[in-house]
């Protein structure tokens, strides 16, 4: 039986940050998921803002057992709640250099295929954010309705190797 993954995030390339998440059966249907990500690394093509910068995510899965797949219990549907803290400078066209320290705490819901090594796994939340905002209100791993709204959503997919 497969106890861990480890995966990573294609579509944060596209907005500047690099994200690797590391994944382990803790329990039955039970798992941590810790993810790390580099801001900055990646092509920025949201805002061509030169972010720099790290961003944090910590969840922990409850994970629903798959008939089609019982002898991998990371394989199925889930929920977590997860903690995502993002700590980054940016250049905005008319403030200059900002610096932005923006934590969340969400509710998520998805679904992880496991196929043999290969893993998909798409998912999405909503929560609620504190602290100093981005005026384009995207903090490299979760979104604000607004620049200064406390609602964030998050929602994408990761591919990654089981083992």
């Amino acid at each position: 039986m497969r106890k861990n993954e480890i995966k990573v995030a294609l579509l944060s390339l596209a907005s500047g940050t690099s994200k690797i998440t590391y994944e382990r059966l803790v329990y039955d249907y039970q798992s941590i998921e810790l993810t790390f990500g580099v801001i900055g690394w990646g092509f920025d093509k949201l805002k061509d803002s030169d972010p720099e910068g790290t961003a944090w995510r910590a969840a922990y899965k409850f994970i629903f057992p798959n008939i089609h797949n019982a002898n991998n219990q990371l394989c199925g549907f889930y929920i977590k709640p997860e903690w995502c803290y993002s700590s980054y400078l940016y250049t905005h066209q008319t403030e200059g250099r900002l610096k932005v320290d923006r934590m969340a705490l969400m509710g998520v819901i998805g679904y992880d295929w496991v196929i043999k090594w290969f893993v998909f796994d798409v998912y999405g939340g909503l929560g609620f954010a504190w602290g100093n905002s981005n005026l384009s209100n995207y903090h490299h791993g979760f979104i604000g309705l607004s620049h200064d709204s406390p609602t964030a959503f998050t929602a994408g997919f990761r591919v990654g190797v089981a083992f």
